[in-house]
């Protein structure tokens, strides 16, 4: 899927000038990179739906594929040989640029182990999940600015599937996962209002139909179609649902998502939960992908 913006509409008059810079970078080491996060969020929800989140951002993550962390830290020592960029000495993921522009980068492919980590050199004693980046990699979406470049975004299915996984990793210490998986679910079902009803029109057909569970639900089927292949993945995912669900009225993600927006109530917020869990726990392989 395709789309084109103008630089106009972007919500940092520095953000354009950054892109093109790590597109070239990226480009000239034939690395892809991804815009994951919550710039990802605001460019989708902002530049493509019309939507305005309450909170925007000012940093920017990407992800990339990389084969071993040579690689990375060919990157680390490259990067910063541009004007603008310089890398953070406190945090291994992170660079800025033009000492205002916060950026992450975050690698996955090769380096990641088999518990769905990253461990960062030379100690390894940080780690990061990476849980959903090579599904995310593969289904995103394609956004050329100002008829001058093309970036990867990451579709709505996948920055769900990133932000639980990053909400599981994080939630003791920040809630914004939490906020930006609330947003997704209230707003999928009208983002997606004439795909529902042309191939999902059975989320409609109950006595007690809501917006925001019925939105869950639609996410649930993208997202299962975006892991199909990998059984992993959806057995974490379904175990961080599994815990959440179990925990009830103690549930920090409930509890988290019902504090980022007023609107939500618990009752509507587990219930949404359990529907989520339920659709990656069965069979989905009829309905159709629209990524």
């Amino acid at each position: 899927m395709s789309y084109n913006i103008s630089s106009d509409s972007l919500n940092n008059p520095l953000l354009k000038d950054l892109l093109k810079e790590l597109n070239r970078f990226f480009g000239s080491i034939y690395v892809d990179f991804y815009v994951i996060g919550a710039t990802a969020r605001d460019m989708i929800l902002s530049n493509l739906h019309d939507l305005v989140p309450d909170r925007m951002t000012a940093d920017l993550d990407i992800a990339i594929a990389i084969s071993d962390w040579k690689q990375f830290q060919s990157i680390e020592e490259n990067l910063p040989e541009i004007e603008g960029f310089a890398k953070s000495k406190e945090q291994k993921q992170r660079f800025i640029y033009k000492d205002m522009y916060v950026v992450d980068i975050v690698p996955f492919g090769d380096v990641a182990e088999d518990d769905g980590n990253i461990y960062w050199p030379p100690d390894e004693t940080i780690a990061m999940s990476v849980w959903g980046f090579p599904e995310m990699a593969d289904a995103t979406i394609h956004v050329e600015i100002d008829g001058e470049f093309t970036i990867k975004i990451a579709s709505l299915p996948g920055l769900f599937l990133l932000k639980l996984v990053a909400w599981k990793d994080r939630h003791l210490s920040a809630s914004k996962d939490a906020y930006d998986i609330a947003l997704l679910l209230t707003n999928y079902l009208d983002i997606n209002a004439e795909r529902s009803v042309e191939e999902h029109y059975d989320l409609y057909e109950t006595e007690t139909f809501d917006q925001v569970i019925a939105g869950g639900q639609l996410i649930a089927r993208d997202v299962k179609l975006l892991i199909r292949e990998n059984k992993k993945t959806l057995e974490y995912l379904i175990e961080i649902l599994n815990e959440e669900i179990k925990l009830a009225e103690e549930s920090l993600l409930i509890n988290q998502l019902i504090e980022s927006d007023a609107n939500l109530r618990y009752e509507q917020m587990l219930t949404c939960l359990q529907s989520i869990h339920a659709i990656f726990n069965k069979d989905q392989s009829l309905y159709p992908s629209a990524l």
